[in-house]
């Protein structure tokens, strides 16, 4: 997919910030997601009021959160993230770093695309947010922008013939695991976001062996007669990747991102080896 050449255009001008910090704006974007940027510099993001970020991650999906004081360790990462909630732990621990590996053992440590999916797929539980750090952002231009589909926003635009067919569909994903997921499950692809009940997208793109390490397998049940997985997939893939549902972040140093992981997908876009890019990522339950 192309990448594009500027940032989302404001929805509107910034809004008042939060009442129990003046000190920042709020500026929402299309189609979805929202910035909060402090006017100062450097600012303890610990003095963001948690309660009115999680308004704004229930509203707009996606809270970009700039300017503010880097972490310096990934304790500091997560003590901020426990305020949030119960923090998933995995094998490899309580943060992901997300960066190239010189040895990958999974395609999210390559320069390589990553397809739409949600976090927790093949986890006991699922995260309500990810937290992310961006410790160094890839160079301008070189590519490596979270992309994320509001998924409430692509059923609302399905054609009512096309939305019960997706109702009544199941998947069933088939990954080798690895040394922290994977396995065999078998979800709805529609399903009710289980704090606002509303209905939202569940599913993770195959991955042919061919081009990704770590492929994943997908069998779907329930398709009208005669239709092929295949023709499923594209579909799908046309309706997810719309410029209507889709939003593409391009990282800058020192951002903090908070997403709302049961109503949203997300990937990446690949980007050019050898370019800096090292996330931090946690799960909060």
């Amino acid at each position: 997919m192309t990448e594009p050449a500027t940032e989302p255009a404001p929805e509107s001008a910034p809004e008042s910030a939060p009442e129990s910090a003046p000190e920042y704006t709020v500026t929402a974007m299309k189609p979805f997601g929202a910035v909060v940027e402090a006017r100062r510099e450097g600012t303890d993001l610990g003095a963001l009021d948690i309660a009115a970020v999680r308004a704004l991650v229930a509203e707009h999906r996606v809270v970009v959160l700039r300017r503010f004081r880097a972490f310096a360790d990934k304790d500091d990462l997560v003590a901020y993230a426990r305020r949030w909630g119960s923090i998933l732990s995995w094998n490899f621990g309580e943060v992901l770093d997300l960066e190239v590996h010189a040895d990958p053992k999974d395609y999210v440590f390559t320069p390589g695309p990553v397809p739409y999916h949600w976090d927790g797929a093949f986890a006991e539980k699922t995260p309500t947010h990810q937290v992310f750090q961006c410790v160094k952002a890839p160079a301008r231009g070189t590519g490596g922008r979270t992309t994320f589909c509001d998924t409430a926003l692509v059923l609302d635009g399905l054609p009512a013939g096309t939305r019960a067919v997706w109702e009544g569909l199941s998947v069933t994903y088939r990954k080798e695991k690895t040394a922290h997921y994977g396995g065999h499950i078998t979800a709805p692809l529609v399903q009710r976001h289980p704090h606002t009940g509303a209905p939202v997208v569940r599913y993770a793109e195959p991955l042919a062996p061919e081009d990704f390490l770590s492929p994943l397998f997908l069998d779907v049940e329930g398709l009208p007669e005669g239709t092929a997985p295949e023709d499923f997939f594209a579909e799908i893939r046309e309706r997810l990747y719309d410029a209507d549902v889709m939003y593409e972040h391009a990282w800058e140093d020192g951002d903090y991102v908070v997403t709302d992981n049961h109503a949203l997908l997300h990937g990446r876009t690949a980007f050019t080896q050898g370019s800096p890019r090292h996330l931090r990522r946690v799960h909060v339950l």
